[in-house]
């Protein structure tokens, strides 16, 4: 099972990396047209990427929840309940823009360009949550 823990944890770092360096890069090498070619291939990746996350974040709360009942907040009930909202908000946010993208003929040109900005939420908030469910299937994933 840590050999399982340790390979989400590799997936999920790589492909924050990959999401924040292109986010850095678009702007440097798009032709300005509304094909966004390595975004639409990185956004597969992707989603099994936020599936993981919301996975792993919810087995940390109800993990949690089972085993302190009844005690004082601590930082880790901070970061177990903050980490599973977040994951829920991350989730909610990405495939709702994502299956926008996938289909836009179903919305007029206008709302295309909301749900576009919307990657500018969703994009940092991707790697922020990534990076923070990496490092905590790569440290103490283990139930501890």
């Amino acid at each position: 099972m840590d050999i399982l823990r340790r390979l989400l944890s590799i997936y999920l770092v790589a492909i924050a990396l990959a999401v924040a360096v292109n986010w850095i890069a678009t702007p440097l090498y798009h032709d300005g047209s509304t094909n966004y070619w390595l975004w639409e291939i990185l956004n597969w990746f992707m989603a099994v990427a936020v599936v993981i996350i919301l996975g792993t974040n919810s087995l940390r709360v109800f993990r949690f929840c089972r085993r302190e009942a009844d005690t004082a907040i601590t930082r880790e009930y901070l970061e177990t309940n903050w980490g599973f909202g977040v994951s829920i908000v991350l989730t909610l946010w990405y495939f709702w823009n994502w299956f926008n993208s996938l289909f836009p003929e179903n919305e007029p040109a206008a709302v295309g360009l909301i749900h576009l900005q919307w990657w500018a939420f969703i994009n940092p908030l991707f790697v922020i949550v990534a990076g923070f469910t990496s490092a905590y299937l790569g440290r103490c994933g283990s139930g501890k």
